[in-house]
């Protein structure tokens, strides 16, 4: 074999490792139930925001750390401690999605994004009254 052989070989192989790696790191969401039957792999899980449950928040004390309850897409409420500041208009999020482990009935996220309503959503149903006005 030619040393070009071997080289091109050799790339084919990386190439066909790092896709493996990728692959293996892309994660998909579950649900609270589900990161509870594997407490030591990070998770990713959607929900939204349980208004009538305290968030706790000090940034006097703690700026990058605040708790809060969620509910999963099934339902199930649990507590969350995430590790970054308090995001503007948490409370107005429709949409969570958090990334982190459980620990002790606690689902502790070092990573949080949110879904917030849409600042043209009034104008799209304003929009849509006239036309049908």
């Amino acid at each position: 074999m030619k040393k070009t052989h071997i080289i091109g070989l050799f790339a084919i192989a990386i190439a066909i490792s790092s896709l493996m790696i990728i692959a293996g790191d892309a994660s998909t969401y579950v649900d609270f139930a589900t990161a509870m039957e594997y407490p030591e792999r990070t998770h990713q899980i959607v929900g939204h925001l349980s208004i009538d449950k305290e968030i706790n928040y000090n940034p006097e004390l703690d700026a990058n750390s605040f708790s809060f309850y969620m509910k999963d897409k099934k339902g199930k409420e649990l507590r969350v401690i995430c590790q970054k500041e308090k995001p503007a208009e948490f409370e107005r999020s429709e949409q969570i999605v958090l990334t982190g482990k459980i620990n002790d009935e606690v689902f502790v996220a070092h990573e949080i994004l949110l879904k917030c309503p849409s600042k043209y959503q009034d104008e799209k149903l304003q929009n849509k009254n006239l036309i049908f006005e």
